[in-house]
């Protein structure tokens, strides 16, 4: 009989023995003559694990993997139950069926070596990615020492395959946990790229719908930032600063120009700048359009705010330089409820985007960063609007305007920014009314309530920009601003009509006393022509104070001639208009009458007032303002 025959005979005996103790018995004997055998050395393993017999079963499994997993072909058979082992260790505590609990306490009393062995074996014949990335994390947990050899594997595997939903589950969710601090050598591309999908990851998770939106906010900018120094240490950065709420975004540019001093290429080649740069400005932009958004106390609407020039110095600012093209931001100012912070993000945002187009290099690899962001897109394209407004390039702002579609802006942004557009272009044209009675057509669309604006003129020569709510009210004070603006500089030419004192009046009367100092001009000026004709009296004013200025005419300016009204419906034609100086008691108590019906409608909606009064009189504007 030869050497294998004799082998299967002991196994035989060992297998058809009732006997546990002889079977025992059978393949001591087997194991003893024929030690480098495999059928017998598995033999005496199914025995111990039959009996239940964690212990011995271990050392039998041991010897067995330690003197045959270098063969040419790993038994197949040994491959199987290491596999059932590995299974059943996966599986959470509880859950577990008797056999795969057999498993689990078996693997208990193999030694740390021999672990290592069993799960690198496994992972080395696992069909798939997944299963092999699966398996070297069961490894890694059970043995951290091994991090740093056989993370790198697993993370360029996990990231390679990030598209995956399981591979990106595992990625943020067990992989970088596990080596955050055990920080493992890694190649600069694999760091590159892990630092990318990470961006990309928790970007994505931000702008997706979340339960608790503010705190998952902080959450994910504190996860990028950790992930930025966790990158950093592995490629040996300069440390760069860890996200805080409350840092202002002065801080982290300061830390980008610091990082940018000691970098020998000037940020050409610099992946570091590349990605500080490029977290700073999505961080200021993500700000500055969630402070561009004011949301209504019930949260169901949100209202944009824009950026626009304010209205200063108007007709001869626009007269001395028809286009002007500045390279720094100027001074913006802020309408409540707008963000305060609002100015200071757009500077970091403007700050980070001259930086990362300082060079093709670095331009081409932003720009590979966030276009895999979808819904940055519409933030950058408002960053840009308002940034070409900022810096005065009104041609670049007018073709970003054309190209946006009302996906992502509104008939009534767009039509607000293209007045305001072409008041700062100038000179004023026919185009600014016409593009006014558009805003006009879109105002019904535009939420209701808000507040004046708080800042929508300002005396200084210099350049300032201001920040205003698309409420209908902000709105509606920023148009009639602009007529007030475009008129006033009439108030000083000899032959300014009548027609142009009154709308001033009128005009002056939203948001008061705003404009109290032009009304007391225009008394001046009726005062001293001794006269003052407009017809228009009973259907727009309706301000008690400037009544009152009327009244005190009629009392104490024994020679002003007022005409208030159209002749009465009443009076024969060419009869008598209502006057301060009439011939009999009628006129004077017409006059009273007016003057008391206007009074009563001093609660009327001033708003809704000024809405009638651009729609109705849009062109005798038009003529106040081209004298025709």
């Amino acid at each position: 009989m030869d050497v294998l025959s004799n082998e299967k005979y002991l196994i035989a005996r060992a297998k058809e023995s009732t006997d546990p103790y002889k079977a025992k018995a059978w393949i001591i004997a087997a194991k003893t003559l024929f030690p480098n055998d495999f059928g017998v050395q598995f033999e005496a393993y199914e025995i111990e694990k039959n009996a239940n017999n964690f212990e011995e079963a271990a050392k039998c499994l041991s010897y067995i993997v330690m003197t045959f997993h270098g063969a040419h072909q790993t038994p197949s058979s040994l491959l199987n139950e290491i596999s059932l082992m590995t299974n059943a260790l996966r599986i959470p505590e509880g859950s577990t069926t008797p056999e795969q609990e057999f498993y689990v306490k078996m693997f208990q009393y193999i030694s740390y070596e021999v672990q290592h062995q069993i799960l690198l074996l496994t992972a080395a014949h696992s069909n798939n990615n997944l299963d092999h990335c699966r398996l070297i994390f069961l490894l890694l947990k059970r043995f951290p020492q091994a991090i740093s050899t056989h993370a790198p594997r697993l993370l360029e595997t996990l990231v390679q395959n990030v598209a995956i939903p399981s591979f990106k589950e595992m990625l943020f969710n067990e992989a970088i946990p596990l080596v955050y601090n055990r920080v493992p050598e890694l190649t600069p591309k694999l760091v590159h790229r892990l630092m990318a999908v990470c961006f990309e990851y928790y970007l994505n998770q931000m702008l997706g719908e979340m339960d608790d939106k503010v705190r998952t906010v902080t959450e994910c900018w504190r996860k990028i930032f950790e992930i930025l120094d966790f990158c950093g240490k592995i490629l040996k950065w300069e440390p760069f600063v860890l996200y805080k709420k409350s840092y202002s975004k002065d801080v982290y540019w300061q830390k980008i120009i610091h990082i940018y001093k000691l970098d020998p290429f000037r940020s050409t080649e610099s992946k570091q700048i590349l990605f500080c740069a490029t977290i700073v400005f999505v961080l200021a932009l993500q700000e500055y359009i969630g402070h561009s958004k004011l949301r209504s106390r019930d949260g169901t609407t949100e209202t944009e705010v824009i950026l626009v020039e304010a209205l200063k110095d108007l007709v001869t600012d626009l007269a001395r330089r028809p286009h002007e093209n500045v390279l720094e931001i100027p001074h913006i100012l802020v309408n409540s409820p707008v963000n305060a912070d609002a100015p200071n993000c757009l500077i970091a945002c403007h700050s980070c985007w001259q930086l990362l187009h300082s060079n093709d290099v670095m331009k081409a690899d932003f720009a590979q960063l966030i276009l895999c962001i979808p819904q940055l897109s519409g933030w950058v394209q408002k960053f840009l609007i308002d940034l070409y407004v900022c810096v005065g390039q009104h041609e670049e702002t007018a073709t970003l305007l054309q190209a946006s579609s009302v996906a992502t802006m509104s008939l009534l942004e767009k039509s607000v920014r293209q007045f305001a557009l072409t008041l700062a272009k100038g000179p004023i044209t026919g185009l600014l009314f016409d593009q006014m009675t558009t805003v006009l057509k879109h105002l019904a669309h535009a939420p209701n309530g808000g507040a004046y604006l708080e800042n929508v003129t300002m005396a200084q020569t210099a350049r300032v920009l201001m920040l205003i709510p698309l409420t209908k009210r902000a709105i509606l004070h920023y148009l009639v601003q602009t007529l007030i603006a475009v008129l006033k500089p009439k108030l000083i030419e000899p032959e300014c009509g009548n027609s142009v004192l009154g709308n001033l009046l009128v005009l002056s009367q939203l948001n008061w006393p705003h404009e109290s100092t032009t009304v007391e001009i225009i008394f001046e000026i009726i005062k001293s022509r001794r006269q003052f004709t407009y017809l228009l009296f009973t259907s727009y004013i309706i301000n008690g104070e400037i009544i009152e200025e009327f009244m005190h005419l009629w009392t104490h300016a024994t020679d002003v001639k007022l005409e208030l009204a159209m002749p009465q419906q009443s009076l024969a034609t060419g009869a008598r208009r209502i006057g301060t100086r009439g011939a009999d008691k009628g006129v004077k108590e017409d006059f009273k009458q007016i003057i008391r019906q206007q009074i009563a409608r001093s609660n009327d909606d001033v708003d809704e007032l000024m809405l009638q009064f651009l729609q109705q009189q849009h062109m005798t504007l038009v003529q106040n303002v081209f004298d025709t």
